[in-house]
Order: C-alpha cells, then sequence, then structure tokens
C-alpha cells in the first residue's frame, strides 16, 4: 500500500508490499513541511502542501495514485462506546443515533464512520461489542482533499494516526491478552511530534483512547531561540545535542540552560499525560499501564527514554517501526532509515493497513 503522512516538520511517504511471512519496503521519502502550511494537524496551505508532495513523489519516484492518508487533531473525535451486539448492517444507523453525545459538533458538517472491535458476553448474558467511532469536520478533511487533488492522486482511505502507531509498534505491543489479577494491560503510545503530542492507549492490540496534546517539539525549539537568541536552525541543533541527565539529587541550578528548556516543556507533556492517564482509569475497568513505546521526532533527544520512565515509573522503549518490515540493505541506506525511524513510523503503520 502507499501511504501519506502529513507532518508539521515533514512529508513522508512510503509503499510497503504484504509478502508470506510480513511487510516488505517498497520505497519512501521525506521532505520538510513548507514552513507555517501544517499545524496541530491541519492543513492551512494547501496550495503549497500539494507542490512539496508532488515534488517529493517526483524525488521518491513513486507513481502510485492511490493513497492512504491518516488525520489527526483536537477536532477528530475517536471514542470506544458498547452497543449491543448486531449486524454489520445495522452498526452506522446505531452509531449515528449513539454519535451526539460524543461529537461536539453538527454531525451534517461531519465524516462519521465506526468499528467494530470486540464481542464479549455480559454477566447476565446478555451479547455486547466494542465499536470504535471516528468523527471529524468536514473543514478538516477538506483540505487533504484539496491538497490530494492537486497532486493527481486518490484518497483511498483516511486513517487516523493513532491506529497506523498501532500497526508500527504491533511488535512491540504486549502479547498479554488475558486480564492480569482483574486488570487489564494497556500500553502507551506517545509520538511526540513538531507541533503535537499524540497520546495512544492500547489494550489487547485495539485502541482504546487517543488524545491530542497541542505541545511538541517545536515548543523547545522554540523556547531555546528566545532564551539564546539564535535562529531555529541552530536551537534544532542544541535541543539535539543537549543531553537531559536524570539524576533526581541533581540541583536544578547546576543543569545548563537548554537542559532546563527541554525539561520544562516536557513537564508540560508529561502533566497533561499524566491527566489522560487519570481520566481514562476513571472510565474503564481496573487498568494497569505496561509500558510506554515513544516515538516521533523527539524521541531523538538525548535520555529522554529514561526521563520519561521515571515519570511514570514504568518501561519505556524507542519504537522501531522496522521490525517487522524488510528492507533491501542493498537498496535503500539503512542507516540513515534509522536516523528517521522515530519520524517515518506514521506513515510506515498506514502503508502496512491492509483495506
Amino acid at each position: 500500500m502507499f501511504a501519506i503522512d502529513f507532518g508539521a516538520r515533514s512529508i513522508k511517504v512510503a509503499k510497503v508490499h504484504r509478502t508470506n511471512d510480513g511487510y516488505e519496503l517498497g520505497n519512501y521519502g521525506i521532505t520538510l513541511s513548507p514552513e507555517g502550511a501544517i499545524a496541530n494537524g491541519e492543513i492551512l496551505n494547501p496550495i503549497v502542501v500539494a507542490d512539496a508532495l508532488i515534488a517529493l513523489l517526483k524525488d521518491s519516484g513513486i507513481r502510485d495514485r492511490k493513497a492512504i492518508i491518516a488525520i489527526t487533531g483536537q477536532k477528530v473525535i475517536v471514542r470506544e462506546i458498547v452497543f449491543p451486539l448486531m449486524e454489520d448492517k445495522e452498526l452506522m444507523a446505531g452509531v449515528i443515533w449513539e454519535a451526539p453525545k460524543y461529537v461536539p459538533y453538527d454531525l451534517d458538517e461531519s465524516i462519521i464512520d465506526a468499528e467494530k472491535v470486540e464481542e464479549f458476553v455480559e454477566k447476565d448474558g446478555n451479547k455486547m461489542m466494542k465499536v470504535l467511532l471516528v468523527a471529524a469536520p468536514k473543514t478538516t478533511i477538506q483540505p487533504y482533499m484539496e491538497v490530494l487533488k492537486k497532486a493527481r492522486t486518490i484518497p483511498k482511505i483516511v486513517d487516523v494516526v493513532s491506529s497506523a502507531n498501532i500497526r508500527a509498534f504491533k511488535n512491540n505491543l504486549s502479547d498479554k491478552k488475558e486480564e492480569e489479577k482483574e486488570s487489564v494491560i494497556i500500553d502507551i503510545i506517545l509520538s511526540i511530534g513538531a507541533s503535537n503530542t499524540i497520546l495512544t492507549l492500547v489494550g489487547k492490540n485495539n485502541l482504546k483512547f487517543t488524545r491530542d496534546i497541542l505541545i511538541g517539539g517545536n515548543d523547545i525549539t522554540k523556547a531555546i531561540v528566545k532564551s539564546f537568541n539564535i535562529s531555529f536552525d541552530e536551537a534544532e541543533k542544541l535541543k539535539r545535542e543537549t543531553k537531559i541527565v536524570v539524576d533526581p539529587e541533581k540541583e536544578e541550578e547546576k543543569k545548563n540552560e537548554s537542559e532546563k528548556i527541554i525539561v520544562k516543556i516536557l513537564n508540560q507533556i508529561t502533566k497533561e499525560v499524566r491527566k489522560s492517564l487519570s481520566y481514562y482509569k476513571t472510565q474503564s475497568q481496573k487498568v494497569k499501564y505496561n509500558k510506554m513505546i515513544l516515538s516521533g521526532g523527539c524521541a531523538n533527544i538525548i535520555n529522554i527514554k529514561d526521563f520519561l520512565s521515571e515519570q511514570f515509573e514504568i518501561p519505556v522503549i524507542i519504537g522501531n517501526p522496522f521490525e517487522e518490515l524488510k528492507i533491501d540493505e542493498r537498496v535503500f541506506d539503512i542507516k540513515r532509515m534509522n536516523k528517521l525511524k522515530d519520524t517515518l513510523a506514521t506513515v510506515i503503520g498506514l502503508a502496512m493497513r491492509e483495506r
């Protein structure tokens, strides 16, 4: 499948083939997004984004014209809801009936979809099912369609970023299918991108909860620019070179200035993540947070894994979307790809979607 990921920092494309024993990379490409054209999951300037995509497709040699894309942002609603077990043909009618409880905008001006993710039987014997509801305003999706039209590309599937990340990190997710001591095992995927952070909670390989936090790596870079009076590119370089020292006994004044800035912004992100984790626990059964899988450009910050592990008191790993992907070393520069793995996770996960 061919996929496109529109990010605030970069636009990524990838083509992945299904093989008998997994997936194989066909091709990929990446280019910087036009400045200010994409932010918080919304395309603000479709014309320049389309031009950048056209150039990227030409450079990467990808000629496919049917693409999977993903949307995200605070206006995109993703909720798991419970229904009595029903036929697939009845599902959408039931979802539309229930949607006003979860969707805060006019349904007539929205695009709504739903998918059954699990069937179960209640203690009283009633057959039930869990359904994933996805809704987004047409005004959010329309700019994506404008970009694809100009690039002469047909949108085959519109997915959500959280679902793509689940596929990308399938090998990193817990294989504990059963409840552990009456607790539901939940893995956390935290994707810290340029303009936002996407929190995804996964149970039994299914999306349980997602939230878009409007804080990301650009907030760190802008704070460094302001503090040091340097260019954005210089600040990006300093961010990548700064090491977070995880030592509870280290006095705050002994930290260097760039480290203080990075930790300050990361603390803002972790505060919002904690709120969501607490909310999910109050809304669900007994939950055990098993581990955190980290991705996005900020996964490259030195020692961020240890910092987050100390903050949340669970293991943290850097997600690797290439674990389930065959890559021909005669064709692709593996060293370069490994440097880009945190950035390419979503587009690889999109391209792994089979329907």
